[in-house]
């Protein structure tokens, strides 16, 4: 696979044990978009549960990004609520919009 790095940190598993997280860089760069098709941000890393390979969370920088002065906003998102979509060329964050949600 691609370049790995190891941290320190664990988080909780669904199981109540912690699991170290290793970030792999094969997604890196790759575009998130929201379910309208509107480009929200990248991917930076994709971390990994070491012991078993099972990815758990994708890094993501959303924002305009840094290369014209501005601070971008990252934050760590479940895997499950990504999906490649051909499309887009990219993935899909697959969230319910808040507002389309409050008109039903």
């Amino acid at each position: 696979m691609g370049t790995e790095r190891s941290f320190v940190t664990a988080t909780a598993s669904p199981v109540g044990g912690s699991r170290q997280l290793v970030a792999r860089d094969d997604a890196k760069g790759v575009p998130v978009y929201a379910p309208d098709g509107n480009r929200i941000g990248r991917i930076e890393h994709v971390m990994a549960d070491e012991a078993t390979g099972e990815i758990v969370y994708a890094i993501v920088n959303f924002g305009i990004g840094n290369s014209i002065g501005f601070d971008t906003d990252r934050y760590p998102v479940p895997w499950s609520l990504l999906a490649y979509n051909p499309r887009f060329g990219g993935y899909e964050l697959r969230i319910a919009n808040k507002q389309a949600s409050q008109r039903e």
